[in-house]
Parts: structure tokens; sequence; C-alpha cells
């Protein structure tokens, strides 16, 4: 199956640096999105017009706004799927921060190739990567009917510290873990997982995946911010190579071939 082509549309920078997400996008393409920032936790919401305008936020400024409602949600408004169909990719294995020998940790890792653990050791900026430890989809977009989906992907990667180190409540470890999230390609009949050098690549310029949506040829990617660079929404139009056969016609190739 070919994958889908993906046109970038626009993309709108949001208020704040943190996490963002999706609440939803309406038929006549108005987004309803949030922001969560700071280590407090504060939350944004905000409505952007389908051309990136923006008509109304409500925001608990840092805690200084004490009377903010969530924003009400039209009927018709598109929301975001969670990882249902995907969820095989779901894994959850070794602790966040422990030791090595005690936890068997080369044991309830996921194993990566060489390749892979060098690509993620060179942008984790560790040493040596031990394996996956964690991996959850947030969301889900069903691309071509029944197999080809896109993911945002949450994967935490465990790596070997060079020596012990002790925590807050002076429990020692030598291994610690750190997060990457990734919008991949997935085809629901491949019997491998493809390396995660080809999952980075699938959606260039989105550097923390955290939603996404699909309306009609519209893809939405909610990509979550850091310290030199604002939450941002990116939308591309979606030009099918393999176009996806209606329901109707699913159910009578299921029966006829």
């Amino acid at each position: 199956m070919r994958p889908p082509i993906f046109h970038p549309q626009s993309t709108i920078s949001l208020p704040h640096h943190g996490d963002c997400s999706l609440l939803g996008v309406t038929p006549d393409g108005q987004l309803y999105l949030e922001e969560i920032y700071s280590d407090d936790g504060w939350m944004a919401q905000h409505i952007y017009s389908a051309d990136g305008v923006l008509m109304h936020s409500v925001d608990e400024m840092d805690g200084a706004n004490t009377e903010v409602k969530a924003l009400e949600l039209p009927i018709n408004i598109v929301k975001p799927r969670i990882g249902w169909h995907t969820m095989g990719l779901n894994y959850a294995g070794a602790r966040h921060r422990g030791m090595r020998i005690n936890e068997r940790l080369a044991d309830v890792v996921k194993p990566m190739s060489i390749p892979d653990k060098m690509t993620i050791a060179k942008r984790l900026n560790v040493q040596v990567v031990v394996g996956i430890a964690e991996s959850y989809v947030v969301a889900e977009v069903e691309l071509v009917r029944p197999n080809l989906f896109l993911t945002c992907r949450r994967i935490r990667f465990a790596f070997a510290l060079p020596e012990e180190h002790v925590d807050d409540n002076g429990d020692p470890y030598d291994y610690d873990t750190q997060v990457i999230y990734v919008a991949h390609l997935l085809d629901l009949r491949a019997e491998e997982e493809r390396p995660i050098i080809d999952l980075l690549n699938d959606l260039p310029g989105v550097f923390r995946p955290m939603d996404c949506l699909l309306l009609e040829d519209r893809l939405y990617v909610a990509d979550g911010g850091a310290e030199d660079r604002p939450n941002r929404i990116h939308i591309w139009r979606v030009d099918w190579t393999e176009k996806p056969l209606p329901p109707e016609e699913q159910i009578k190739k299921k029966i006829y071939g």
C-alpha cells in the first residue's frame, strides 16, 4: 500500500510553550485547541478560524485568572481519536529509572537495532541506549481503511549512565529514560515494525507530535513546544496515491474479493 503525500498548508504558532492538543475541528475548519503550560500545569484554550486567525481564548494566565471556564464545543465538531486500532504498539516494560542488573533491564526493554540505538543516542545526547522502555499511541488517524494509519506516539527510551547516581529518596540508579514523540505511518498488515530511523522521517518538521486529526483531506497535528519554540498546529492537505474506499465498497470487497 502506497502512503499518501502530505502537502504543507499552514502552521499556527500558539501563545505558550508546553503541551498542546486538538479539542476538535468543525466542518468549516474552525480549530478548538488546548495548551497546558508551565511546571504548574496552567491551561489555555483557543478558537482559530480556518485561515489561522485567533477568534477567542480563555487562559488561566499563570494562575492570575481564576474565572476561566472551558470552551463549549459545537455539537458538530470532529474530535481526535485515541489509539484504538494501533494499540498493538503500546508497551510498558522497565521502570523510568533504576539499576540495570538488579532489574534485568536488557530483558524487559524492547530491543533495537544498532543503527537505531546510534540515532536515538545522538538525539538524546547520551552514550548507550539499551532499548525501548515504554511505548504509547496518544492519537491515531485512519488514512486508508482498514490498514493504513498515522499515529502520534510517545516512546520512552532507556539508556545506561556512565556511573551510579542517587535520587532524592536515596535510591541508587545506573540507568535513566527519556521520551521522544513521533508521528509516523503504520500499516497494520506489516509483520515487523519499521526501523525507528524511518519513523522519524515520516512527517518532517514536527518536533513533538502530541495529537492528530483528519477532516476530509486536511490533516492537523498538534506539535508541543520547548523553551525556544512555541506550541504549534501544523496543517497538511492529504493527496491519496491510493484512494480510500467508502465503507460500503469495503464490505463488497470483503465479500466478493
